[in-house]
This record gives structure tokens, C-alpha cells and sequence, in this order.
């Protein structure tokens, strides 16, 4: 378990970190979610020790005393690997940094997970950018760490390498580890984090468990699509209130029965298709900032 209590960090007049706390459980993917700027980058440099908060503490399974660097796999938002040598020779560098064991059957391993093995002896220079990414993410979790830190890990990575991201976090997940998801790209969140940590101007605003909070906040509503556009305009959805967007009609659940809502638009309409539309994280976030400026 990560526990950051209260902790703050000042730049000349920039509080680019306000009294934040927050708690990550092992076995779970906890999402560090904000715009850029909030104070993502620098609560993460913050816990990873290369900088250290001006009040606050940060703990480890509610100890003080930090872990050896060993237990930590940290993938920084910049890049930060030898761009003359080779694939490698990059990661046996790491491995032996990190008295890995097997390191070769490993990196071979991983190289294919990520089909990266007919790039073993391409210098990191010569790899593309999504490349890049994925050496580094390999070197991420080469070592097997039990606290994982990755800053925008899908910079550059097509959705094909996302999945394939996406898996071996859920495996990592299983075994216990410890993993904080740090991005402004809230869809992608929605899809791995089971908790979610939403800061603005470096100070949390929401946080909890993901679904929780999809339920409690924003407005559940029904997704109607007919199937002809111009139904939209329909005069159905003018008595329902509802707001008409990207070909479809989004109609508030707020004090109606879903299913007496379906069954009146089935009897005047043909659709294509009808389904509940949960509020998305980016849209929940949107609106406890601007409630935080009225």
C-alpha cells in the first residue's frame, strides 16, 4: 500500500502541490487523473523520491522507511534511455542493475510480448516513438517490481500495444502489485483503473472507487438512436426534454422509469438502438471543477 498524507510542494510562487493525500491498495489500479499541469508529474517525482515534498509524508504498508528502488518500476513521462546503444544491451544493463534473475529468458519474453525481438540489436535511436514506449515500459517491469508508477504510458502506443499494455498490468494486478496510472486521458482510465484520483491545481478533488463514483456523480442517461436522423426531431423527444447531440438523444433517468421511457419511444418510433449512457470521467471531472468556480 502507497499513502501520501497531506503532502505539498511550492514552486517559487507556483503551489504546484496543495495538501494532497491519497491511498493505493496492492491487488488494484488506482488512475491519477488531471489535466496537465494539475500537479501529476510532480506528486509522482514527489514518491518516487527524486524531489521531496515541502509538508507531508509519504508511507509504505504504513511504514515511513522506504522501500529498496528495487521494488519500485517507474515509467517517467520523458524518456530516459541510452539512445546509442542497442535494445539489448539496454535491458541487460537494467537487468544487472537490478540482479535480475533469467534475465535473458525474460527480456526475450517480454521483447515478444511486445513484438520488439527482431529489434534486439536496433540502437534505441533508430526504434520509433510507440517503440520507445514499449522498451521502456518493458524496463518498467523487467525487474518485477511490487509498486509500479507510470506517468501517460500510452504516449505513442497504438491500440494494439494498449492491449497488450493493458494485459500485463491486469497480471501484475493479480499478483498483488501496487500500481498508480497517472494520465490526462480519462477514457483510457475508465478502462484499467479500478480507483481513481481526480486533482485539479495540484489538490484532489474526487477519489475513490471508480464505479462508485460513476454512479454517484454526473447524470445517468438513456442513449436513444433512431433509425432514421431525422427522428431526432421527432416530437417525442421536445415532451421529453431531451438533448439532441452526435445523432442521437440523450433523455435524464432523473425521475423516470427506464423502462416506461423505452416502451414510449418504441411505440412511436423505429430505433436502431437504445442503451443507458453513464457520465465518463472527463465529463464528472468538467463538472465539479466548474461547480468549484461558481
Amino acid at each position: 500500500m502507497i499513502e501520501l498524507i497531506n503532502i505539498s510542494k511550492q514552486y517559487s510562487s507556483l503551489k504546484a502541490v496543495d495538501d494532497l493525500s491519497l491511498v493505493v491498495q496492492p491487488g488494484r489500479i488506482c488512475g491519477f487523473l488531471g489535466p496537465n499541469g494539475a500537479g501529476k508529474t510532480t506528486t509522482i517525482r514527489m514518491l518516487m523520491n527524486i524531489i521531496h515534498p515541502d509538508e507531508g509524508s509519504i508511507q509504505f504498508d504504513g511504514s515511513p522507511e522506504r522501500p529498496a528502488a528495487e521494488q519500485f518500476g517507474y515509467l517517467p513521462e520523458e524518456r530516459g534511455l541510452y539512445q546509442k546503444i542497442s535494445v539489448e544491451e539496454t535491458l541487460r544493463y537494467f537487468a544487472h542493475l537490478r540482479n535480475v534473475s533469467d534475465a535473458n529468458d525474460k527480456i526475450l519474453a517480454l521483447l515478444e510480448q511486445f513484438d520488439l525481438h527482431e529489434r534486439l540489436n536496433s540502437k534505441v535511436s533508430e526504434l520509433s516513438k510507440g517503440n520507445q514506449q514499449k522498451l521502456q515500459f518493458i524496463n518498467t517491469i523487467l525487474h518485477d517490481p511490487e509498486y509500479i508508477i507510470l506517468d501517460e504510458p500510452f504516449s505513442g502506443l497504438d491500440p494494439v500495444n494498449q492491449l497488450v499494455l493493458k494485459q500485463i498490468l491486469d497480471e501484475k494486478k493479480a499478483a498483488g502489485k501496487t500500481i498508480i496510472f497517472s494520465s490526462h486521458q480519462m477514457d483510457q482510465v475508465e478502462k484499467i483503473c479500478d480507483d481513481v484520483v481526480m486533482i485539479h491545481k495540484g489538490s484532489s478533488v474526487l477519489a475513490g472507487d471508480l464505479k462508485t463514483i460513476k454512479r454517484r456523480h454526473g447524470q445517468t442517461q438513456l442513449q436513444v438512436i433512431p433509425e432514421s436522423p431525422a427522428d431526432l426531431e421527432h416530437p417525442i423527444f421536445s415532451d421529453l426534454e431531451a438533448d439532441i447531440r452526435d445523432d442521437a438523444a440523450y433523455l435524464s433517468l432523473d425521475g423516470n422509469k427506464k423502462q416506461d421511457l423505452i416502451s414510449r419511444i418504441n411505440q412511436v418510433l423505429a430505433v436502431q438502438s437504445i442503451k443507458v449512457d453513464e457520465p465518463g470521467l472527463e465529463e464528472i471531472f468538467i463538472q465539479l471543477v466548474q461547480g468549484e468556480r461558481t
